[in-house]
């Protein structure tokens, strides 16, 4: 198995990432996803379109994408058993590396 990607592969995916999940996630969707699944499904479908749009992910890592995220989010939002945000991003980070590493 080959466990390599390109750096201009991982920055792609980083620049999805972080533009989905802060620069098109509005307020009304950061206030709100904690408190309905139906928002947070919205957030993560636009955090998932900006990978299909930009990366053009298999698949199955855009299903990996949508559904870690989907669970991912709550578990801070919803639940507060994730507190500091950089745990939050660090697992979404984690997701993308994985699913670069492995070519999902």
């Amino acid at each position: 198995m080959n466990f390599t990607f390109s750096v201009t592969t991982l920055l792609i995916w980083l620049a999805c990432h972080f533009i989905g999940d802060f620069a098109f996630q509005s307020a009304w969707m950061s206030m709100e996803k904690g408190k309905s699944w139906e928002v947070n499904f919205y957030h993560c479908a636009t955090y998932t379109a900006t990978f299909v749009l930009f990366a053009h992910p298999s698949l199955i890592a855009t299903a990996v994408l949508f559904g870690t995220h989907f669970i991912i989010d709550p578990l801070k939002a919803r639940y507060k058993l994730i507190d500091p945000i950089w745990l939050d991003q660090t697992l979404h980070i984690v997701t993308i590396l994985l699913i670069l590493l492995f070519h999902f």
